[in-house]
């Protein structure tokens, strides 16, 4: 069962009202369903082959219950929920995939006509162990999830420029995704469903304005005190964002050329902060390699390597250049032509025998190094040799302020 919860925080206090309009609030949070009541009063379906229950066999951040779906339900055939219809900026919930290899898990909010326009946010655990958004034209990962565990997913919707932001258990994942449906104008329904015949578990659903700190439910207020909420905005952290310069038939000119291509590139890349220095990340000569753009181009070593969704490729320079890296290139937002892209370098970023020349020869003759976008081995830096001016491998580059 619902219950309605609004906080305000006024000047460093907290205050607890029902149904209280208060002019100098600064934030409003109603905790749509907890599934503590144990009842599903709140909720319609299912229409689809699959069964809903309030189950006491878990319930995400320390609670006992949560909404099950098992089966499979079919699009929009699961249960869903009245959200009262309003401009909320922020949303939370809670959800706990049950397979890493079936389309489970789908969670999507819109309005009164949601079955027909698919809503504006569309998210689902998939069959390729991660997280996915889709929009009208593409399908953003979150990452990658493990079944059975719980995630907590705050958005961040601006009803103005139509887009979301997605955090993961307080990780950015996501920026800047337009909404599905560009018409609607508030939120009125929650939908939760699977598509295969699998199992999905959905818990602790809030609605804020503005949107809900990463705090607001990891607070119990057990302490008296209000010592983890802010008014402040936080500043963005910074971060060497990791994404694709592009093609070129022939030649790429060398250092000069590859990072225009790589300045040209960040113009239109959606992801990569203003006013940022780029540089082609690739490796030229003995003189200029991967290894030593710290040294030679005043890369920061201490940073977070992203992609332009924000989803983390490495924690550091270092770990970077180990021999591994935590998530494909692909799931970090860089989708090049294919999944190959020039390097020049082997596993710990050194240059290679194969360069094209240091990229200065266009000739089919000679080869260049190339990475996989789809590896988190050795091979995403170091897989093959390719031969040279082949516009369907790409230049990737580095951005950073």
């Amino acid at each position: 069962m619902r219950r309605l919860i609004i906080t305000y925080v006024v000047f460093g206090f907290i205050v607890l009202c029902a149904g209280t309009t208060m002019a100098q609030a600064t934030k409003a949070i109603w905790l749509v369903d907890d599934f503590e009541d144990g009842d599903l009063v709140l909720w319609n379906g299912p229409t689809g082959g699959c069964t809903v229950t309030n189950t006491a066999l878990t319930g995400a951040n320390a609670s006992s219950r949560s909404l099950r779906i098992d089966g499979e339900c079919g699009v929009f055939g699961g249960a869903w929920t009245d959200l009262g219809g309003f401009q909320a900026t922020g949303v939370t919930f809670w959800v706990s995939p049950g397979s890493t290899f079936l389309k489970d898990s789908y969670v999507v909010l819109g309005d009164n006509d949601i079955e027909t326009n698919f809503g504006i946010f569309y998210f689902n655990a998939n069959s390729t162990s991660e997280f996915l958004v889709t929009t009208n034209s593409f399908s953003y990962s979150l990452g990658s999830y493990n079944n059975g565990q719980w995630y907590r997913v705050d958005l961040s919707l601006d009803w103005v420029g139509k887009t979301i932001d997605v955090n993961i258990d307080g990780v950015p994942r996501q920026r800047n995704i337009p909404f599905k449906t560009q018409s609607t104008a508030s939120l009125t329904r929650l939908h939760f469903f699977n598509w295969n015949n699998s199992a999905g578990w959905l818990d602790e659903i809030s609605m804020s304005t503005p949107a809900a700190s990463t705090d607001v439910f990891g607070n119990g207020f057990e302490s008296a005190d209000t010592t983890a909420w802010s008014t402040a905005v936080p500043a963005q952290p910074q971060r060497l964002v990791l994404f694709d310069g592009g093609g070129m038939s022939g030649a790429i000119g060398g250092r000069s050329g590859a990072d225009v291509m790589c300045g040209n590139a960040a113009v239109s890349m959606p992801g990569i902060p203003a006013n940022a220095t780029t540089r082609a990340f690739l490796s030229f000569s003995a003189d200029d390699e991967i290894l030593d753009m710290p040294g030679k181009h005043g890369v920061p070593t201490d940073r977070q390597v992203t992609g332009p969704n924000w989803n983390v490729i490495a924690s550091d320079w270092a770990d970077l250049l180990d021999g591994s890296i935590a998530m494909h290139l692909n799931s970090a937002g860089i989708q090049t032509e294919t999944e190959f892209w020039y390097s020049g370098s082997l596993d710990d970023g050194s240059v290679s025998a194969y360069t094209c020349s240091g990229w200065t020869d266009g000739s089919t003759f000679l080869d260049g190094r190339y990475g996989s976008t789809y590896s988190t081995t050795s091979t995403w830096i170091n897989n093959s040799e390719a031969k040279c001016g082949v516009t369907i491998y790409h230049v990737l580059c580095l951005a950073w302020r």
